[in-house]
């Protein structure tokens, strides 16, 4: 009898060992070999989110994981993005989970024209839609909180590396996008602006124009003092972005425009620099940190006149003669025929 006991609780301890040895397997044995990104919507259920651990191969047993969850007291699901590392544990994942401890991640946008460009840029980084993104940015509560309309808001966005959370709702990135504009105009950056005769404001829109005539970076300190040559001598700006910016508002944002004719240059607009003295009244577009910097540092010389190289390079030739302006526009208005570019 004694036998058939000790035998009894030998089998019962190496049964508990087994159990105890799977439980240790299932909540400590490491998940995955590589990192894992996992997104959670707002208004996510717990089948929806064992689905997707199940989907990233993060869940071994489903009533296992369910037990355990109960177990850790895993009742509200927290939206974001979280960051399941190689070797992270189920016990490791769950108290993120539970926690709400989601990763943070660089979102980038640029060479935005509009404010729909920079939802569209926006929405296939962070969990908000284009939809919500253009209507917060489109509302007049947020044009009132700022003192802006639609083509002033241009201005708030700098653009930038910023670390956001996946989950952060629009008014929240509009906030966030207030800060980093008053941190970028310091004192110092202000009394730059202030000693070549612009505001802030004014900065934003040259930066625009500069942006739009150039993606050279190391030229636009020249392109920028270009157009500071031309507003000191009381010159029209004639920039042809400003003219393209005019046809875009008449005709709709969607039209392709790669070559500027005569008959644009007459565009009673307020943005056509070809029509309108001085700078136009908001930024063409959103402008990017370099052409902002470019403008506060912008190069000294006596260029008053530029015209895209004939090779399509990006680069420009650069003169302060009239004559050989003239010669310079022709090459390239024969290059773009060449090319077949009509419009």
């Amino acid at each position: 009898m004694r036998k058939i006991v000790r035998v009894i609780v030998l089998i019962i301890a190496a049964l508990i060992a087994m159990v105890s040895y799977y439980g240790y397997q299932q909540i400590f044995a490491p998940l995955s070999e590589s990192n894992e990104i996992i997104l959670v919507p707002r208004e996510t259920s717990f089948d929806v989110l064992k689905d997707s651990l199940q989907a990233h191969g993060l869940m071994r047993n489903t009533s296992f994981y369910d037990f355990f969850c109960t177990q850790k007291r895993f009742s509200k699901i927290h939206p974001g993005r979280y960051l399941v590392s190689a070797e992270m544990d189920l016990n490791s994942m769950v108290n993120m989970l539970r926690l709400g401890a989601q990763k943070p991640l660089n979102i980038i946008f640029n060479n935005a024209s509009t404010l729909e460009d920079l939802a569209g840029k926006l929405a296939s980084q962070i969990e908000a839609d284009s939809i919500d993104l253009v209507a917060v940015f489109n509302s007049q509560l947020f044009f009132s909180t700022y003192n802006l309309d639609e083509a002033s808001a241009r201005k708030l966005f700098v653009p930038n590396t910023y670390e956001v959370y996946w989950t952060i709702t629009p008014v929240e990135f509009l906030e966030r996008m207030q800060k980093e504009y008053t941190q970028f105009w310091t004192p110092e950056r202000l009394l730059q602006a202030e000693n070549i005769g612009l505001t802030a404001h004014e900065v934003s829109v040259l930066a625009s124009i500069v942006q739009k005539e150039t993606a050279k970076s190391d030229e636009q300190p020249i392109v920028a003092g270009l157009y500071l040559n031309r507003l000191n001598k009381g010159m029209k700006l004639q920039s042809d972005p400003t003219v393209i910016y005019a046809l875009h508002e008449r005709d709709g944002f969607d039209r392709v425009i790669k070559r500027v004719l005569k008959k644009d240059l007459k565009i009673a607009s307020k943005y056509n620099t070809y029509y309108t003295k001085g700078l136009p009244p908001n930024p063409i577009c959103i402008p990017e940190m370099s052409a902002l910097l470019s403008v506060l540092n912008a190069k000294t010389h006596t260029h008053i006149y530029m015209c895209a190289k004939a090779d399509f390079s990006g680069y420009h030739n650069f003169t302060n003669s009239w004559s050989v302006h003239k010669r310079n526009a022709k090459r390239f208005q024969k290059a773009l025929s060449n090319k077949g570019v009509m419009r």
